[in-house]
């Protein structure tokens, strides 16, 4: 039990941060105290209820009041979250033959553009992944997915405490979702590289980090042709993202936006950037030529052990640990690596991981059978036996009988417990808004323009902040 204790511990001192963006009196999330129960609408599987002792007949609800019947459920990850979701929804169509599960899975990216344009057509699976921040982004502040408090006599919505609730709850007072833990990223580190360079611990400063980093990527290519090493290899467009909004947060205190104003100014993002373009010259941070088509861990650069560190979610440790070396993802094997915090921008400067909750599990507004999407949302998270199969499938889960079960079952915590001990000591709020399509691209251009060379730190700077402030004006 002591490891749900650190959860508990995480979560309490950590959500009520995360309902603002920034250091305003008025959070942009309301706090929810407890669900509010209301009667669901009239449906084609079940008739509404009419009065409250109607409604606690219907808590016995189960898919065998509905006939043959096929819904779609949709998630991404890799092949391990892939085989446990998959082995989940057979025990549960074992259970229940008339009912068809089509499941709808794949990669992250592309993951959203296919989900928007899904919702614009109202043709969206019945049940579904989301992100965090597409909880809010999706809806301009209301509610885009179905209402979970509509559900209430079917989901345990007890199992995740008011304040994980409140983060998916929407300025409309509607439950968009639930989220599946907290998380936040974490340098991973190739221990045997730092140790070969005469380190015993990952390097507290970004001028630290150069330092190793001239050290590792003496006689590197222009491009990569194979035997070239890295200090710093992030995967994906996203992760710089996160690493310059963290460097922001941490030297200036200052987060993306608050009230329709985004918040760094260009003087600000200016400064980092300049702290990345030592990275890039020293060869500390590869070119994008050096990482060209490098969108996910599984790259030879990281599982040949040629990367000196990643930046990764706490409830990725897994996936990118076990695509290092010899590691085994199915087996839980991690081996080789050590946790950190992001370094400070300069030495004594803060080092805080920006946190938000992890995967959230919605329902669609459109369904033709919510009440069937509502009970298998509640079987993935109070059944023993799918939850054995589902283990650290979607990352640790905070939910009570989900928590219980993982603990119980001997999960493999390792250096994922130690990942959430940093984000317990070291947290920093997340806008909601950080992952937001309208203004994520904006940033990434000008970073990717910058590690390009086509654009100074000054010229990046200024379109990273005009261009998010123009996006963002538009959306009020």
């Amino acid at each position: 039990m002591k490891k749900i204790v650190l959860l508990v511990s995480i979560l309490m001192f950590a959500l009520v941060a995360f309902a603002a963006c920034n250091n305003d009196p008025e959070p942009e999330q309301p706090v929810v105290e407890a669900p509010v129960e209301t009667p669901p609408p009239a449906q084609t599987d079940e008739p509404p209820a009419t009065d409250q002792t109607e409604e606690a007949e219907q808590l016995a609800w189960t898919p065998n009041e509905i006939g043959p019947t096929m819904m779609r459920v949709a998630w991404w990850g890799g092949d391990a979250r892939h085989n446990a979701v998959n082995a989940a929804l057979e025990l549960f169509m074992d259970r229940y033959p008339h009912i068809m599960i089509q499941p709808e899975y794949g990669a992250f990216g592309g993951y959203l553009d296919t989900l928007q344009l899904q919702m614009a057509a109202q043709d969206e699976p019945d049940l579904f992944l989301s992100n965090y921040a597409w909880v809010h982004a999706l809806g301009s502040g209301n509610n885009a997915f179905a209402n979970l408090n509509d559900f209430a006599h079917i989901i345990d919505l007890d199992e995740w405490s008011p304040a994980l609730r409140a983060f998916t709850t929407t300025a409309d007072g509607e439950l968009a979702g639930v989220p599946h833990g907290i998380t936040g990223r974490v340098i991973i580190y190739n221990q045997e590289l730092l140790a070969a360079h005469g380190r015993t611990s990952f390097p507290a400063t970004f001028d630290e980090w150069v330092e190793w980093g001239i050290e590792v990527a003496e006689g590197n290519l222009a491009i990569d042709a194979g035997d070239n090493t890295y200090a710093f290899f992030p995967v994906g467009p996203e992760t710089m993202d996160i690493v310059v909004l963290t460097m922001i947060y941490n030297h200036f205190n200052t987060n993306l936006q608050a009230n329709g104003q985004i918040l760094p100014t260009i003087d600000q993002v200016e400064y980092v950037f300049n702290v990345l373009g030592r990275m890039i010259e020293t060869g500390t941070l590869p070119t994008l030529d050096q990482q060209e088509g490098v969108t996910d861990i599984f790259t030879p650069v990281w599982m040949s052990q040629r990367g000196g560190a990643s930046f990764a979610w706490v409830g990725n440790i897994f996936m990118e640990g076990g695509a290092f070396g010899d590691n085994s993802q199915e087996d839980g094997i991690i081996e080789g690596l050590g946790v950190a915090l992001l370094p400070a921008v300069e030495a004594g400067g803060t080092r805080h991981s920006m946190q938000r909750p992890s995967l959230v599990h919605a329902i669609s507004r459109n369904t033709d059978n919510p009440y069937l999407a509502a009970y298998l949302l509640n079987f993935l998270y109070t059944d023993e036996e799918a939850l054995s199969i589902l283990g650290n499938a979607f990352g640790i889960p905070l939910s009570e009988t989900a928590a219980y079960v993982f603990e119980r079952d001997g999960g493999s915590w390792g250096l994922q417990a130690e990942g959430f001990a940093l984000l317990e000591a070291n947290q920093g709020t997340m806008c909601p808004l950080f992952e937001d399509p309208n203004l994520r691209p904006h940033r990434v251009a000008a970073i990717e323009a910058f590690r390009a060379g086509t654009a100074n730190a000054r010229e990046a700077a200024t379109r990273w902040v005009e261009d998010q402030q123009y996006s963002l004006s538009q959306m009020q």
